[in-house]
Parts: C-alpha cells; sequence; structure tokens
C-alpha cells in the first residue's frame, strides 16, 4: 500500500525566525511513522513549503498554482492508495478530483486537529465537503456530521500517541525532579468548573493550595514554553501532567497534551466533565484522575513524590499502557488488516448515497475512541 501524507512537514523555506520551528509531536508525522511500521510506502509532500519556494517574496499564496502542480506530479509517479490532508490548504480542490483520475480508487482523507468551534476552522472543514472521502476531527459533536459530504463520512479521531516520540517511562523513575508539569502556549481562559480560568492564574492558584509544590508550568506567565528536546525533558521530569483544555463542556475534546502525558507514563489530571470517561470505558485505577473542583486537584501532592510504592504509580503504568494500546489502534488502522478501523475509507459506510451522510459514523467514534 502507498501513502502521500500531505502537510506542512517543517521543510526549511525561510520562513522560519529565531526557531527551526519544529512540530515533532504532530499528528502527520505519527501518521507516517505508523504506516511505515505497517508495512506501507510514505511519501511526505509538504504543499506549504512547495507554495512558499515558488512563489514571490516567499510568499505562500502566491504559488498555490505551483504546489498543485507539483501535488499532481507526485501524484502521478506514485498512484497512492491513500491521501491523507493535514492542514493542506494550498492544494485544490481541483487538484484532488485530478488526482482521483491520476489514481483511480484513492481514498483522500481530510485530517482535522483544530477545536471546530473557531470560525477559521468551521471555514477549512467545510472546504473539503465533496472533495474528501472521510473526515477525521479530534474535537466530535453533533454538527461535524455536515461537514460530510454526499457518500462521505465524519469521525472523532483521539490524539495518538507514537512509541517513536513519546518514548519516556516516567514511572520507572524513582524521584522525579517536579510533581506536576502543566505547559502551555497562550494565556487564554480555560473552562473551569462553570467559568474561565487562565492558566497563569491556575498555577497561582494550585502553587497557592500546595505548598511545597514542585510545578513545571513552562509558557506560563514569564516561563519560556519548552519546545523540542526541552519539552522532551520536562515530560520526562514530572510526576503528572495537567491538561487543562480550552473547553470542557464540548462532547469529545481534550488538548493533544493528554497524549503527550499518556504516553510518556505520566498519570494525567483533568477537568471533570468531558465524556471521554463514559466513552472510553473508564474504570478505576486508570491513568485518568477527574478533578471536580479546585479543591480536590491535588491536595497530597508532596506525599506522593515516592510513588513507586503508591497507588498513583499504578494508574501512571496503567495510563501507558492504555497509551500503548492507543498506539497499536493507530498502526492497526493504517494497515492492510486493520484499514477497517481508524481509516475505515470504504464507499460502504453508514451515510454512503442513502441520504444520512450527514452525522458522524458511530461505529468509527467507538473504535478510534479503543484503547484509550
Amino acid at each position: 500500500m502507498r501513502l502521500l501524507n500531505v502537510g506542512d512537514f517543517n521543510w526549511m523555506t525561510g520562513a522560519e525566525s529565531h526557531t527551526a520551528n519544529l512540530s515533532l509531536f504532530d499528528i502527520r508525522r505519527k501518521f507516517s511513522h505508523a504506516a511505515t511500521r505497517a508495512g506501507w510506502l510514505v511519501v511526505e509532500f509538504s504543499d506549504r513549503a512547495v507554495a512558499r519556494a515558488a512563489a514571490p517574496l516567499g510568499l505562500k499564496a502566491l504559488g498555490a498554482r505551483t504546489a498543485d502542480r507539483r501535488f499532481l506530479q507526485v501524484v502521478d509517479e506514485l498512484r497512492p492508495d491513500m491521501i491523507l490532508l493535514h492542514f493542506a490548504d494550498a492544494i485544490s480542490n481541483a487538484a484532488l478530483i485530478e488526482a482521483r483520475k491520476l489514481a483511480p480508487g484513492v481514498k483522500i482523507a481530510d485530517i482535522n486537529i483544530d477545536p471546530i468551534w473557531a470560525l477559521k476552522n468551521q471555514r477549512r472543514l467545510a472546504a473539503r465537503k465533496g472533495v474528501a472521502d472521510a473526515l477525521f476531527v479530534t474535537t466530535a459533536e453533533p454538527s461535524l456530521g455536515h461537514y460530510a459530504g454526499p457518500g462521505a463520512f465524519a469521525a472523532f479521531l483521539p490524539n495518538p500517541v507514537d512509541p517513536a516520540i513519546e518514548t519516556a517511562r516516567v514511572f520507572e523513575t524513582a524521584a522525579p525532579t517536579h510533581d506536576v508539569l502543566f505547559p502551555a502556549s497562550d494565556d487564554e481562559p480555560r473552562e473551569v468548573g462553570g467559568g474561565k480560568m487562565a492558566p497563569s492564574l491556575a498555577t497561582a492558584l494550585l502553587a497557592a493550595e500546595v505548598p511545597g509544590l514542585r510545578l513545571l508550568a513552562p509558557g506560563v506567565g514569564d516561563e519560556p514554553q519548552a519546545r523540542g528536546a526541552a519539552y522532551f525533558k520536562a515530560l520526562s521530569s514530572a510526576l503528572m501532567g495537567w491538561s487543562l483544555s480550552r473547553r470542557a463542556s464540548v462532547p469529545l475534546y481534550a488538548s493533544d497534551r493528554m497524549a503527550h502525558f499518556f504516553g510518556h507514563g505520566l498519570g494525567v489530571r483533568r477537568v471533570r466533565g468531558v465524556e471521554h470517561q463514559r466513552r472510553s470505558g473508564r474504570r478505576p485505577g486508570d491513568g485518568v484522575i477527574h478533578i471536580r473542583d479546585r479543591r480536590q486537584r491535588a491536595p497530597r501532592l508532596p506525599r506522593q513524590r515516592q510513588y513507586r510504592q503508591k497507588p498513583r504509580h499504578r494508574a501512571c503504568i496503567a495510563g501507558r499502557r492504555r497509551s500503548d494500546a492507543a498506539g497499536d489502534a493507530l498502526r492497526a488502522g493504517t494497515s492492510r488488516r486493520g484499514q477497517g478501523r481508524l481509516c475505515r475509507l470504504s464507499r460502504d459506510q453508514p451515510g454512503a448515497g442513502d441520504g444520512r451522510s450527514h452525522g458522524i459514523d458511530p461505529r468509527l467514534s467507538t473504535e478510534c475512541l479503543r484503547g484509550i
């Protein structure tokens, strides 16, 4: 099987400013790894880099035609069985229609990891309606199905883990450097209970409630963000990860940092209220600890530092095992045998030509959640 994976793969084109801007945890990279492990031939195509390199002054919007032409050249030579689109805005729908002619039978899936309540992302979701066979989104609610065209389907996609990326085993560390890791990229308020709270305030309240708490919060306040190797080091140094999503009220939504935490074996704390608990079949002792309100966050964290003999240690191990199972599900979804799970792109899906295409395929949503 041959996969053409289209997205921004950090090709150096001059758009980088003060850093290389590597996106080491991106889902597009994890799909390439999973398909390779499953025995697929994978070709990566960076549409934005091609557009920018061909455009005057490096303005990628002016190089869209070149990106389309180069994309079709790759399709013609590769004849892929599947095309994955990751925010591939430089590739037009007309080029995708032509790609079907060059590679008969090819399946096209659009992968979206941004919140669906953002207007910009809603326009992006609607743009592929009618040209993509499937839409996978890491945020899900009933309205998601409206973005699937005739004969297509939409499904929730949990943020995956990758054994080549999430490599640490924090539960094997006798004395982690920090009790809680809370990384953030901005101070935009997050939903907590019935209101909203900025990360800077949330961390200040937590630190005040738990004297002596060893809190690592890169990107909060004056702390620099953790990128690249610094982020790997942060993930490997903490007992628990605190996931504070922008919206806890959306049925299926959580920060991708949850996958990073689980994958590295951290215990995970997050706000109660989202449906992951019910959908994932949570059992007592797994790696998810739900927080009802601020008073329940971590009153005994300092005493959990020697956690190898504590229940939290078992929770971390369970979280890691479940994250490994999620990686197995991802690999199964990109293999020949498992193509009917994560990447079931056949036309015989519910809604294909029977007037029910405007809905989330419940089987896909359930199967995508297995192993989380």
